[in-house]
């Protein structure tokens, strides 16, 4: 053995005490380490366990955070949109309703014009008639009876062009000069109608236009005259 280098009283002495360690641990040391080293392994596995509940806790507590402030987005996104589309409809209301106002302005404007025109017009009559026949007694060189001439003048303002009967029950009249009273119940007889609505257009010069519905009878001078120029061209 000392040849081979190994010294022989160590060499037991090593084995001696390995196997005392052997027999102590068979005694009861051995079990007693096992069981150590089972206790830290549970205790490395409910760590690891605890980590992995918590990490699962962790992400779940994450995600459900992540939820509630894509849902407080969402609805802080729905709140201005409302807000924003509130506000448009709210412009959209006051520049309706300045238009609206705006438009009632200008009618009542033209329809203070209109009733003004109206009223100048009313007045004129008398002057218009007498300038008439002064004008058709300069023109025959002979005087003719006032009444006759005045009603002459009257006529080529307000008479009805024929074919008026049976109109409608509701009949607009348009006329040079504004129609008296006698003058608008003899069209609501000639014509039938049970209403007679007037207006008053100077640019039509004479006689009258009659409207109900769709159809339109027209006696102006200024036709007469438009179809006299044509027939003449």
């Amino acid at each position: 053995m000392e040849a081979l280098g190994i010294n022989l009283g160590f060499l037991l002495f090593q084995v001696f005490n390995v196997a005392i360690i052997y027999v102590a641990l068979r005694a009861g040391l051995w079990g007693k380490f096992v069981e150590l080293l089972e206790k830290r392994r549970e205790t490395i596995e409910r760590g690891l366990e605890d980590a992995r509940i918590a990490s699962e806790a962790r992400a779940n507590a994450e995600a459900e955070a992540q939820g509630i402030i894509n849902q407080a987005r969402a609805e802080a996104q729905k709140i201005v949109a409302e807000a924003r589309e509130r506000a448009e409809e709210a412009v959209k209301e006051i520049q309706q309703e300045a238009t609206r106002e705006a438009e009632e302005i200008r009618a009542e404007a033209r329809r203070q014009a209109e009733s003004e025109r109206d009223q100048l017009l009313a007045d004129m009559r008398s002057q218009v008639v007498s300038l008439a026949i002064a004008a058709a007694n300069r023109l025959i060189g002979e005087s003719m009876d006032e009444k006759k001439q005045e009603a002459i003048v009257n006529d080529f303002f307000s008479a009805a062009p024929a074919n008026v009967k049976n109109l409608g029950n509701e009949v607009e009249v348009i006329s040079a000069l504004p129609l008296t009273d006698k003058e608008i119940e003899r069209i609501k007889k000639e014509t039938g109608a049970n209403t007679v609505t007037t207006r008053v257009d100077p640019n039509i010069l004479g006689g009258l236009i009659l409207r109900s519905g769709d159809k339109v009878v027209d006696g102006s001078v200024r036709t007469s005259l438009n179809d006299l120029r044509g027939r003449l061209q």
